[in-house]
């Protein structure tokens, strides 16, 4: 849906160069803690939540990332796509591994926040995608039929494997890896993962052939 890897980079340089400034120590020292603090958190949705790591660190996380919210990119046909979903009575539902108010601030930027019927951040069900809870959270608050509804995105381990558990339809994005970016290499691993999705996709506009 977008291209976040810039504006993820951005940030964490900034909450580098805050510690360094704050803690008046060297940037390479700044750096370090940060990594370490974020290594600690691997593999748990607490790693997604600026937030957290801005009260931490004793930093302001929401000037932060306002800084650097003009590196936020939409990818092509992304409104597009959802107003033909809604067009076609689906309910659109934004998963995310990110907390609230981190995507709240985001969706704003890009005026998305109208196209969608629920957002299901990490911190509402206090799990990973991986875990299966924001897609269970979906079916329940929207009333929804898993064999009806599908789960975009491109990400095997966060986007396709929970969503086949819990049946419903798949569609694995071929693209955008590099579309965030991971100030740890952990996640990394998620994209060599084997998933086998109902259908794959090298562009959004494909999806509307799909639903």
């Amino acid at each position: 849906m977008a291209d976040e890897s810039r504006l993820d980079k951005a940030f964490c340089r900034s909450i580098e160069e805050a510690i360094s400034k704050k803690k008046n120590i060297p940037f390479q020292e700044a750096e370090n803690a940060f990594n370490d603090y974020l290594k600690s958190l691997e593999n748990t949705w607490e790693w997604h939540d600026y937030v957290r790591h801005g009260q931490h660190f004793g930093l302001d996380w929401a000037q932060l990332q306002e800084r650097h919210l003009d590196k936020l990119r939409l990818l092509p046909d992304t409104e597009k796509i959802l107003r033909f979903a809604k067009e076609k009575d689906y309910k659109n539902i934004l998963a995310t591994n990110a907390v609230r108010k981190v995507i709240i601030l985001r969706l704003e930027y890009t005026g998305l926040t109208p196209h969608f019927d629920s957002i299901i951040a990490s911190d509402d069900v206090q799990a990973l995608k991986s875990e299966g809870k924001h897609f269970r959270h979906g079916l329940k608050i929207l009333n929804g039929s898993a064999p009806l509804s599908f789960s975009i995105g491109n990400n095997p381990v966060q986007d396709i494997i929970p969503a086949k558990r819990l049946h419903l339809k798949t569609i694995l994005c071929e693209f955008g890896q590099n579309l965030t970016h991971y100030h740890s290499p952990h996640i990394l691993g998620n994209y060599s993962e084997t998933a086998t999705p109902d259908y794959r996709i090298r562009n959004l506009t494909e999806v509307k052939n799909l639903i």
